[in-house]
């Protein structure tokens, strides 16, 4: 009985002693932007797999006149057929602002960018500029995209 005793009490204070721990937001203000590096050198790359798998299992994607893509799976497919279509494209941003909330489990990034689409010879079909908003949230304890939207804007 005594050793049950002790070892509820070493339980409980060990949980109490991380409750109150402060979350490192400059470190996962690091994470966030090394993260968003990655993901811009996928992006330049065509490589799906490596954005698709920047969000989170309930991860959503929002494209212009599309149904929002939920989870990486629909992200993959949907980034596959876009290089397939889009082999030369340019997709670059910027980020402009990053907020992460006091508790360290939720940021939100926002920025701009600029989509260039050229065609299978090199050739400009059309160039946008883009603002974005994406909002990571922690995922057993990783950065994973929780929400995803970039909309195109006049110049």
């Amino acid at each position: 009985m005594r050793v049950v005793l002790a070892f509820l009490a070493a339980a409980l204070l060990g949980g109490c002693s991380t409750a109150g721990r402060q979350p490192d937001l400059a470190a996962d203000d690091r994470a966030i932007r090394d993260l968003a590096a990655r993901w811009q050198k996928a992006l330049l790359e065509r490589d799906a797999a490596t954005q698709a798998s920047m969000f989170a299992a309930d991860g959503i994607s929002y494209h212009d006149g599309e149904e929002p893509l939920v989870g990486p799976a629909a992200i993959l497919a949907w980034e596959k057929k876009s290089v397939t279509r889009h082999p030369k494209a340019k997709i670059t941003s910027t980020t402009k602002e990053l907020r992460i909330a006091a508790a360290g489990d939720m940021a939100i990034q926002a920025g701009e960018g600029q989509l260039t689409d050229l065609g299978e010879n090199g050739e400009d079909h059309t160039v946008r500029k883009q603002r974005f908003v994406t909002v990571w949230k922690k995922v057993d304890g990783q950065w994973k995209v929780a929400h995803d939207i970039a909309v195109n804007t006049a110049w």
